[in-house]
């Protein structure tokens, strides 16, 4: 088929459209020069990377082809194509999709979930790996060969998403959007939502902006749940906010998520920000993630806000201590100075890290080691609630990813700024409520 497309929509607003020629290149084509980019990869002026528009799409939707393959029947389509999987969708960010130039709509009536329900569906995703969408069974509520839900969530570990509204819970679409994600305990890492959620408590602890979570008990099942930063509550009313991560901001295709280096993501947002405030916040981050021995911190787990006239760090998500489950690899997703463990890394480590990117390298390892101070500092209070030998594993591997880093002791700072803006400088604007909307908080220009 000749000129397929696949029309993106904020806020109810047609932004521009995708294409896809008969040989399978994607590009993307803006309404308008004016407004935040859709991607820092597909800039409204200028040229953007061949693949740039390919990747951020492929980047909407699961890792491996058997989730979307799982997908793909769950949605009654004879095939996984990307523009197919993602029509109609909820996905992350502030974007809808469709394969017709109208704005998707679909009835906002919908049954709501009970508590066996989502039970049940814990249960179904922890057994069935693959099968993170909603299972057809008859319900007389949904018309035939009408899909109970229609997502679209990135990554690997299976998931899924639910629209909390009214005091209940819905499976989500174009026109419900979703407001949390739930994450089954996996079955080859015993207690992973539990950590989880307790790797977040940590990042809170040690100064970091983390998303809100919690451990989600349903019909004796339970899940790692968290609430979506891309979303803002109001009442029964939900708006979607645009993100998205590293690997969309910088035209890599998810493949590649392992291929992004620490250096080269620094070098990045020194071309938003010359200042290197942003390169800096950065750093903090990757510096927690190696500090709380999280090895599979790749350039999807770190994400961005869009705005016109720059960009915000979301809040940190997908933490875990990898270190506690010996069959997981545990080289660094991101090597530092080519060291691929943490337990080896050293102050020099992260001087000569800081050299390559750009900065300066007494000031980044001076971040890292208060870091690795101010995590070994609160882990025995972030762990607290595990069970006895999933906390005392926790220590242990906390502990050992620290081993030579010099950790500085009870001397964390007020949080740097968790923004970019294209010119530079900026006031931080405190969490508020503007117009009956929750505003997070957020840098705003000079």
């Amino acid at each position: 088929m000749r000129g397929e497309r696949l029309h993106v929509w904020t806020d109810g607003d047609h932004v521009g459209e995708f294409m896809r020629t008969s040989g399978g290149h994607v590009s993307f084509h803006y309404d308008s020069k004016e407004g935040a980019p859709i991607s820092l990869s597909l800039p409204r002026t200028g040229k953007s990377s061949g693949k740039a528009a390919s990747a951020f799409l492929e980047n909407l939707l699961p890792d491996d082809e058997n989730a979307r393959r799982r997908m793909a029947l769950r949605l009654h389509l004879d095939s996984t194509d990307t523009f197919k999987l993602l029509a109609d969708a909820d996905t992350v960010g502030g974007l809808v999709f469709s394969d017709k130039p109208e704005l998707p709509h679909h009835p906002i009536e919908a049954k709501p979930l009970d508590e066996e329900e989502i039970g049940n569906q814990i249960g179904y995703v922890r057994a069935n790996g693959y099968n993170w969408f909603a299972r057809d069974d008859e319900d007389e509520f949904y018309e035939r060969d009408t899909p109970k839900c229609r997502f679209s969530i990135a990554g690997g570990q299976p998931k899924f998403t639910l629209a909390r509204r009214a005091g209940v819970w819905l499976w989500p679409n174009a026109s419900i959007p979703s407001t949390h994600i739930i994450k089954p305990e996996m079955r080859d890492c015993p207690g992973s939502h539990r950590v989880e959620d307790a790797a977040l408590t940590l990042g809170t602890l040690c100064g970091l902006p983390v998303s809100e979570h919690g451990v989600l008990t349903a019909n004796g099942a339970e899940a790692f749940i968290t609430r979506r930063f891309d979303r803002i509550v109001d009442g029964n009313n939900v708006r979607r906010i645009h993100c998205e991560d590293l690997a969309q901001a910088m035209g890599m295709d998810p493949e590649s998520k392992y291929e992004i280096g620490a250096a080269s993501c620094v070098r990045f947002l020194h071309h938003f920000d010359p200042s290197d405030e942003t390169g800096y916040e950065w750093v903090r981050r990757l510096a927690f993630n190696v500090s709380s021995g999280d090895s599979d911190s790749h350039g999807k787990n770190y994400s961005i806000v869009l705005a016109e006239n720059g960009f915000r760090f979301t809040p940190m998500y997908d933490m875990t201590v990898t270190r506690i489950w010996p069959h997981v690899d545990q080289e660094m997703a991101m090597p530092i100075n080519g060291v691929e463990f943490a337990e080896l890394l050293t102050p020099f480590d992260w001087e000569a890290f800081a050299e390559e990117a750009g900065l300066d390298g007494e000031r980044v390892a001076h971040i890292a080691r208060t870091m690795a101070g101010a995590v070994l500092d609160h882990l025995d209070e972030a762990s607290a609630g595990l069970p006895d030998s999933l906390r005392e594993s926790m220590r242990k591997a906390v502990s050992k990813a620290n081993e030579n880093i010099q950790p500085l002791h009870g001397r964390m700072s007020k949080p740097k700024a968790n923004t970019a803006s294209f010119g530079g400088g900026g006031v931080w604007v405190s969490p508020h409520i503007r117009s009956g909307y929750e505003v997070s908080g957020y840098w705003r220009s000079r």
